[in-house]
C-alpha cells in the first residue's frame, strides 16, 4: 500500500496537468449553475440535462487521461491534454451509463436508509423547512439546536450517522467503477458487476484499508477547508489543496486497481 500510495504522489507531481481539466471544469460548471437556476420547469429539466451531459464528458476525457498515466504510456505530461477529445469520443456513452448506475443504486440506498431509520430511530419531529431555516447562518443553528429536546438530539445524532454509513459503504461500493470501466469494458453493467466482485474479493481487507486511506484524508482536509472559510488567503489556500487532492485521488483509485487487478508481476491481465 505504501509504494501504491508513494508512486500515486509521483504520478501526481509529474503530471499535474490533469488538475487544468478539472480547473476549468470546476469554473465552467459554477458559471452554467450560476446562470441557468433561474426560468421555468422545463428549463430547468433542460438545464440538468446539459448539466448531465457537461458532467460525462468531462469524466470521459479526464478518466481517460487518468488511464494512460497509470499505464505508463504518456511519457510527456503536456501531450495528456491532447488525449482528452479522444477519451470523450470513446468513452461518453460508458459514463453516461455508469453515472446513471451510480444514480439508481444511490437512490435504493438512500431508500433503504430511510426505512430503517424510520423503523428504529424514529421520526424527529422535526420540519424540513425549519431545518432548512437553521442552516442559513450560524447564529440561528446555534438558536435551533438549543430549541431541540434531548430525544430530539439523540435521534437526530442517531439520523447524522445513519446517513454517514449509508453514504460511505454507497461509495465504497463503486470505488473501482471507474477503473473497471476505462481498464477493462466499456460495457457499464459489465463493469458494476467487475466492480463488486474484485471489490469483495480475497483482498477485500486491503481494499477496505485502501477505502479508508480516501475517507479519512477526503473528510480531513474538507473540515480544513470548511475552517478556513472565515480567511480569503487560506481559504484559497485550501482550494488549490483540494484540487490537488482530486487528482491524487482519483491516480490513486485508478493505479491501486492496476497494479492489484490488472498488472500481475510483469504480465497484463485484462480479463474479468
Amino acid at each position: 500500500m505504501i509504494n501504491v500510495i508513494k508512486q500515486s504522489f509521483n504520478y501526481t507531481n509529474k503530471y499535474i496537468i490533469l488538475a487544468t481539466p478539472l480547473i476549468l471544469f470546476s469554473l465552467i460548471s459554477s458559471l452554467y449553475v450560476m446562470f441557468s437556476v433561474n426560468g421555468s420547469i422545463i428549463n430547468a429539466i433542460i438545464a440538468l440535462f446539459l448539466f448531465f451531459l457537461m458532467i460525462s464528458a468531462f469524466l470521459s476525457g479526464w478518466f481517460y487521461m487518468i488511464s494512460n498515466v497509470v499505464k505508463e504510456e504518456e511519457d510527456e505530461p503536456n501531450s495528456l491534454l491532447k488525449i482528452f477529445p479522444a477519451g470523450v469520443g470513446e468513452y461518453m456513452l460508458p459514463v453516461v451509463g455508469m453515472i446513471f448506475n451510480i444514480l439508481l443504486i444511490s437512490f435504493a440506498f438512500i431508500a433503504i436508509s430511510y426505512f430503517v431509520g424510520m423503523k428504529f430511530i424514529g421520526s424527529t419531529g422535526i420540519s424540513p423547512e425549519a431545518f432548512a431555516k437553521a442552516l442559513e447562518s450560524t447564529a440561528l443553528l446555534k438558536a435551533f439546536v438549543a430549541s431541540l429536546t434531548e430525544e430530539q438530539l439523540i435521534k437526530l445524532n442517531c439520523w447524522n450517522l445513519l446517513i454517514l454509513f449509508t453514504l460511505a459503504f454507497m461509495y465504497f461500493m463503486v470505488v473501482f467503477y471507474p477503473p473497471v470501466l476505462f481498464l477493462k469494458t466499456k460495457n457499464p453493467f459489465r463493469a458494476l458487476f467487475i466492480c463488486v466482485k474484485d471489490l469483495f474479493c480475497r483482498k477485500f481487507f486491503k481494499n477496505i484499508l485502501m477505502y479508508l486511506i480516501l475517507f479519512v484524508s477526503y473528510f480531513t482536509i474538507s473540515l480544513f477547508a470548511n475552517l478556513s472559510a472565515v480567511n480569503p488567503i487560506l481559504y484559497f489556500i485550501f482550494t488549490l489543496i483540494n484540487f490537488y487532492y482530486l487528482v491524487l485521488a482519483g491516480i490513486f483509485v485508478f493505479n491501486y486497481y492496476y497494479l492489484n487487478y490488472i498488472k500481475i508481476g510483469s504480465n497484463i491481465d485484462t480479463t474479468v
